[in-house]
């Protein structure tokens, strides 16, 4: 009985292991200033002329995340924390993500995951060759 329940435990957990697919890193960016962008660009801001208006600071430190996953570019905002630094990625990095409903899912460098829900998304840019 002991060898089907380790059987059934290994192979529910690759099966959800395979919902992971790589994902190549485009860009990381900080995102604590989003808040003071759309105070800035709300409606009551520009009704006012676009004066006074209030800079409302993020509390917590925040990161933009955005990543190419089966052609398609998908941007998400994660908290910063002690156990996700936007120094753990890079452009270029190679990272294990997964979409699961509206939300970018990504496995961080310890193994666990962090999910959020996705801000933009549409097809990957061609790159451009250099000179032209």
């Amino acid at each position: 009985m002991r060898r089907y329940f380790a059987a059934l435990l290994l192979l529910s957990s690759l099966a959800f292991a395979a919902d992971f697919k790589l994902a190549r890193v485009l860009d990381v960016r900080d995102a604590s200033s989003l808040a003071e962008s759309a105070v800035a660009n709300h409606p009551v801001a520009i009704q006012a002329g676009g004066a006074q208006t209030t800079s409302v600071p993020s509390q917590y430190l925040r990161c933009e995340v955005t990543v190419a996953l089966e052609g398609i570019r998908y941007s998400a905002v994660y908290p910063v924390d002690q156990h996700f630094k936007m120094t753990d990625l890079s452009v270029g990095d190679m990272v294990e993500a997964r979409i699961d409903g509206k939300k970018l899912v990504l496995k961080r460098l310890d193994g666990k995951e962090m999910k959020s829900k996705i801000v933009h998304q549409g097809p990957v840019e061609p790159a451009t060759p250099p000179g032209v």
